[in-house]
């Protein structure tokens, strides 16, 4: 396993700690996490690799593009 060095603000760091510690893991696990998601299959071969089910409900939502502000009023608009 490699080291790397990162220059990274002083409250991103303890942002990341409190983080890590929340989710009971390490500062490194989540960068690695992170680095993986940048080096995914692409989002066909991903969606292939999901269960059926879960796969049904990719676009499920009425006129919801790629903007999660559509997403955010869809829901306003089912609950209030």
């Amino acid at each position: 396993m490699s080291k790397l060095t990162l220059h990274v603000d002083d409250e991103l760091i303890a942002a990341a700690e409190e983080t890590a510690a929340a989710r009971h893991t390490t500062v490194s696990k989540l960068v690695s996490g992170f680095f993986e998601t940048l080096a995914t299959k692409p989002s066909a071969e991903r969606r292939s690799a999901l269960p059926p089910v879960t796969r049904s409900l990719i676009g499920c939502i009425r006129g919801a593009g790629t903007d999660i502000t559509d997403y955010i009023d869809e829901l306003e608009a089912k609950h209030s």
